[in-house]
C-alpha cells in the first residue's frame, strides 16, 4: 500500500512539474548606425505586463514566458 501511494505521489508530481515548463526571451539592443550598446531600453513582450530593461551591454532577460511567438 505505502509503495503504490509513493509510485502515485511521484506520477502526480512529475505531471504538475512538466506542466509548468516555462522558457526566457533574451537579446541585446544596439544602436543601428553605431553599433553601441543602448542602456536602460524597456523591452516588453506586447499584451502581456511582462518585460524588462536592458543592462549596460544592451542584453535584456524576460523570464517564465510560456512557449509561443511574442512581439516585443
Amino acid at each position: 500500500m505505502k509503495f503504490t501511494s509513493c509510485l502515485v505521489l511521484i506520477f502526480f508530481t512529475m505531471g504538475f512539474l512538466i506542466g509548468q515548463t516555462t522558457g526566457k526571451i533574451t537579446g541585446t539592443i544596439k544602436d543601428s548606425e553605431t553599433n553601441e550598446a543602448l542602456i536602460g531600453v524597456n523591452v516588453i513582450v506586447q499584451g502581456t505586463y511582462s518585460g524588462a530593461a536592458t543592462d549596460v551591454d544592451g542584453a535584456y532577460y524576460i523570464l517564465n514566458i510560456k512557449p509561443g511567438t511574442y512581439t516585443l
